[in-house]
């Protein structure tokens, strides 16, 4: 009894014993099992997390390279920190794609591509060593009109200066350029149902070669109709005038945009809308062009203080009369009064056959200017016609001078009839802010003793100026004036009419008009001839802000052999909203020059 009663206790005991060995086992495997679930990942993930990404490709460049970081999708995170791993690794795998699909544009399509992610001190380094393979070429191109445009010789000639071409490189923008010319000229020539009824670029991966079809159905060609104008403040016979084509001339739109840009800028209306009314165009393919608008304030006045370092202060004064009568006529006056010129005039404009660049005039000017170094009152009355010959302006004029001087202490009175002719062209995509560009200008005028006039005179003058842009941020800019005068009796020709420099905008350094022949009381006179010649480069350190350097040289003479006078320096410019303000500091390296002079001037480059 005792004997089973004691193996029974010890059996007991082992049983609680066992049960308490297990219970452990099973804690430290619950304990490990957390471990491994929860705080091992989450030290992981906090490491991933922390980590950054460094993506380096290698193997193209240029615009090929370009396009593979835009189209690389692990490449938004270059220099960023990295996403899950998983994510990470899936950008990874998607990356031959990417690449793939960024190539091809630029007609690779044999890309191979050697590729690493490894994550090495917290970075995620991603290495992408690409092989694009030998551009695939065009094989055939065919390009097809089909539609009444199949004899517009213009889309020939278009075609033969497309860059999709047998024999050249594919390049998708070549093609969807030639697509887009090839729309964009059917627009303009007046096929408004115009649409492409095949258009494919075939990849043949076999032969490696590509193949290029299009054909377009331009379809009917439309034609000007009835011109629709709103009645208002302009007689009908005046706004047709405005207009460069006739009713039944095939539809052009930039014989539209022409018109509407003529019209905005003629400053008769404040709102002007041409539009071709396509849903109404009859069976014989004649579209109706409608025109609205609505006139601008009638009389403009306009007053400004300002000043120059030619001028010096000066006050103006500006009445505009935008028109005066349903002809479309205007008046303008002006009045300025300043230290060094003042002067009131008048202007009575007429409209002429094509009212955006033709017109006549009537003018006079009262002008009393003394320089310092002259003095002179002065009084013009004349005519002019301003008329556009393609790209360049031409202003014929003949005006009527008496003019009062002062010249080697005696005063004289002089009187002129005097025509002129003056050509000039300006060139440039924005007036206001010019990045490159050029104008140029050429005058003549002259009289006769026999009309009018106090002796034989004949002048011509020749000015130019370009603007280049030589980098991103860089420009130069130089000008250059020349000038001669014939006389039978230079003693007569009034000051008005002689060569002077020296200023703003002749030779900086050197006061306004100080340059030219003296006479015994050390008087400017006046010059016979006049050269100058300038030369600047400017650099846009920071938006609407340039600095710049410049050196001028010229001289206003009799004789050729008299030296030329230099001045030198370097300003600030701010492309303001009424267009570039300069201010220069020049030193000038001959008398009369100054060592340091200030020049404040306001306006347009070219």
């Amino acid at each position: 009894m005792l004997f089973s009663w004691l193996c029974s206790n010890y059996q007991l005991k082992n049983v609680a014993v066992a049960q308490r060995n297990a219970t452990a086992i099973w804690l430290m495997a619950l304990t490990c099992l957390l471990i491994t679930a929860f705080i091992l990942p989450e030290a992981k993930a906090q490491q991933t997390s922390s980590a950054t990404v460094n993506v380096r490709i290698e193997g193209v460049s240029g615009r090929a390279a370009t396009n593979v970081r835009n189209r690389l999708q692990i490449y938004t995170y270059h220099q960023q920190n990295a996403p899950g791993t998983s994510r990470l690794r899936y950008l990874h795998d998607m990356a031959f794609r990417d690449i793939r699909n960024a190539l091809s544009p630029y007609g690779f399509y044999q890309v191979q591509v050697e590729s690493s992610l490894e994550l090495v001190d917290g970075v995620w380094q991603a290495h992408y060593q690409i092989t694009p393979g030998t551009p695939i070429n065009i094989a055939s191109v065919s390009i097809a009109i089909i539609g009444e445009g199949e004899q517009d010789q213009a889309f020939n000639n278009l075609i033969q200066r497309l860059a999709v071409r047998r024999g050249a490189r594919l390049q998708h923008a070549d093609y969807e350029n030639a697509k887009s010319r090839l729309r964009t000229l059917a627009a303009e020539r007046g096929y408004y149902q115009s649409r492409f009824v095949k258009q494919e670029l075939r990849i043949d991966l076999n032969a490696y070669e590509a193949h290029v079809i299009l054909e377009l159905d331009t379809g009917p060609r439309y034609r000007f109709g009835e011109i629709r104008i709103t009645d208002n403040h302009l007689d009908r016979d005046v706004m047709l005038r405005f207009i460069g084509f006739q009713e039944g001339d095939y539809v052009s739109s930039n014989e539209l945009l022409m018109l509407q840009l003529g019209l905005s800028d003629s400053d008769y209306f404040s709102r002007v809308e041409v539009q071709p009314l396509w849903r109404e165009a009859d069976d014989e393919f004649r579209v109706p062009v409608e025109i609205e608008y609505e006139p601008i304030l009638r009389t403009h006045y306009q007053t400004g203080i300002g000043y120059g370092t030619d001028t010096g202060p000066r006050l103006r004064f500006d009445l505009n009369r935008r028109w005066v009568n349903t002809r479309g006529h205007r008046f303008n006056s002006q009045v300025q009064i300043s230290e060094i010129l003042s002067s009131v005039g008048g202007s009575y404009i007429i409209p002429g056959r094509r009212p955006q660049t033709d017109q006549y005039a009537i003018r006079t000017l009262w002008t009393d200017e003394d320089t310092g170094n002259t003095r002179s009152e002065r009084l013009s009355v004349g005519v002019t016609w301003q008329t556009q010959l393609t790209r360049t302006q031409r202003i014929l004029a003949l005006d009527w001078l008496t003019e009062r001087d002062r010249l080697e202490g005696v005063r004289r009175d002089s009187e002129f009839l005097l025509p002129s002719a003056q050509w000039s062209r300006v060139h440039t995509e924005n007036r206001f802010n010019v990045n490159d560009g050029f104008r140029l200008a050429l005058s003549v005028r002259g009289a006769s003793d026999a009309l009018f006039s106090d002796t034989d005179f004949g002048q011509a003058t020749l000015e130019g100026k370009i603007v280049y842009r030589l980098a991103d941020r860089w420009r130069i800019l130089s000008r250059a004036e020349a000038g001669t005068s014939i006389s039978g009796d230079f003693d007569k020709v009034p000051t008005s009419l002689r060569f002077y420099t020296g200023g703003d905008n002749s030779v900086r350094g050197y006061a306004y008009r100080s340059i030219g022949p003296r006479d015994d009381l050390n008087a400017i006179k006046g010059a016979r001839h006049l050269l100058v010649g300038s030369a600047e480069i400017d650099y846009e350190f920071r938006a609407n802000w340039r600095i710049a350097a410049f050196i001028d040289s010229g001289n206003a003479f009799d004789d050729i052999s008299e030296p030329m006078k230099t001045g030198a320096g370097f300003g600030v410019r701010w492309q303001s909203p009424i267009g570039p303000v300069r201010i220069d500091l020049a030193h000038a390296f001959s008398r009369p020059g100054d060592k340091i002079r200030l020049h404040l001037t306001i306006g347009p480059d070219l």
